[in-house]
């Protein structure tokens, strides 16, 4: 029997395995009510915590005034980029997010991008302007975790991938999302035909070993 290691090594060792990663992920969440859920509220939980981390300000020096006044095309570039996408932590761990994501499928990565940086936008741009933005913000991340450890609990009865992996729930759960909305339109079919097949037989098997396990307790 694999223990919680073997199973973080496995996915560690696969971590640029798209199929393995969305089956990892998608294992946990097949039921359409907890599918529903996360895709209202990963979103909700990332865009929150990247008001958090706006907080920071710009983490990289922009150019000089001296610079862009002069008219320096790369210091008027990067005036421009910093204005508006400035360098602070929510715009660097988006960075991140994008890089890996692009590494895993090239094409939605790119597709995807500007929604991702469009979080960190305005996650910056209602941290900046909002003076309730820490509030507000932990208001909607607490409710959004709430109702998705319930969709987990009532609807897939299955523990969130949370519990065995911390990094890749936090990382992938972005992205899970946006190959269910991909997939919606019709996006690699093939891909989503396989990982059907194997996300049904991972549930299957699940649900032998909960049965086997209430069935020992019975006895």
């Amino acid at each position: 029997m694999s223990t919680k290691a073997d199973v973080q090594a496995r996915v560690q060792s696969k971590l640029f395995d798209l199929k393995y990663q969305l089956f990892a992920y998608g294992s946990h969440h097949n039921n359409p009510w907890n599918v529903g859920i996360h895709i209202t509220c990963v979103p909700l939980i990332l865009w929150t915590a990247l008001v958090w981390a706006s907080k920071t300000g710009p983490l990289v020096q922009g150019p000089s005034v001296a610079a862009v006044a002069a008219g320096k095309p790369l210091a008027v570039l990067a005036d421009k980029i910093f204005r508006h996408a400035p360098p602070n932590l929510a715009f660097l761990i988006m960075t991140g997010y994008v890089a890996y994501y692009i590494k895993l499928d090239k094409v939605a990565g790119l597709l995807t991008a500007p929604f991702f940086f469009g979080l960190a936008k305005t996650a910056t741009t209602f941290a900046a302007t909002n003076p309730n933005a820490n509030k507000i913000a932990a208001y909607i991340h607490v409710v959004s975790w709430i109702l998705q450890f319930i969709g987990h609990g009532v609807a897939e009865k299955r523990a969130p991938k949370l519990l065995d992996n911390v990094v890749q729930a936090v990382v992938l759960a972005p992205y899970f999302v946006v190959y269910e909305v991909l997939f919606w339109f019709g996006y690699r079919p093939q891909l989503k035909a396989e990982l059907d097949v194997l996300i049904k037989e991972d549930i299957a098997a699940f649900r032998a070993r909960k049965a086997g396990q209430n069935k020992d307790k019975t006895n």
